[in-house]
């Protein structure tokens, strides 16, 4: 297992310090959208990067953070609440806090339907709690003709307690689509889908 050719890393408390300070900084970040309590921003990269940074911040009044974090975290719920998900199961366990999972996720037509392999790691800290994951390469789990394999260079969520029984959700992501999409598409694209898929 690999990550494109590097060799696999477990995700270490510096790694989730550095996604941590990604989600509640405003440094770099440009507002694309504010309205009922979710805001997202995206970050703009350099012309070697193919896609920008997207991260939202919902405020969840009447959802306790524990159980967000138990919503998003099992992926056999997932399609109780994710309308892009085909398929998702996790193909094996690395440490107690970090597992191997597959993914499929549904493209609006004319486009084909897109796939992820990637390694997810969890850290619960108190009140507060992160998820973060990014692609990697399974030999047992090849490109499928079906699917065009994107790449998630880094997404997550970080959770945070706010109150009795309330909490503050972010969610952050750079995933690379893969395919003939031009930059501006994708990118456009998922400033306005980052909202949906991430309630």
């Amino acid at each position: 297992m690999s990550r494109g050719g590097e060799m696999v890393y477990i995700p270490d408390d510096s790694d989730f310090s550095s996604f941590r300070d990604q989600c509640e900084s405003l440094e770099g970040w440009h507002c694309r959208y504010n309205k009922a309590g979710v805001t997202v921003w995206s970050q703009g990269q350099e012309e070697s990067c193919t896609v920008q940074k997207i991260k939202t911040r919902i405020s969840c009044k009447d959802v306790p953070a524990e159980t967000l974090y138990d919503v998003l975290h099992d992926t056999s719920y997932r399609k109780k609440w994710d309308s892009n998900m085909i398929e998702t199961y996790d193909i094996g366990r690395l440490t107690v806090n970090a597992d191997v999972g597959y993914y499929s996720w549904k493209c609006p037509s004319p486009l084909k339907n897109r796939d992820f392999v990637t390694l997810r790691s969890w850290l619960p800290l108190g009140n507060d709690y992160m998820i973060i994951n990014y692609s990697v390469k399974h030999p047992n789990y090849p490109p499928r003709k079906d699917f065009v394999r994107a790449v998630s260079l880094q997404t997550g969520y970080l959770i945070k307690a706010n109150g009795d029984g309330a909490c503050v959700l972010y969610y952050l992501t750079q995933v690379d689509p893969r395919g003939s999409l031009p930059k501006w598409v994708v990118n456009r694209v998922s400033q306005f889908v980052a909202p949906k898929v991430s309630r």
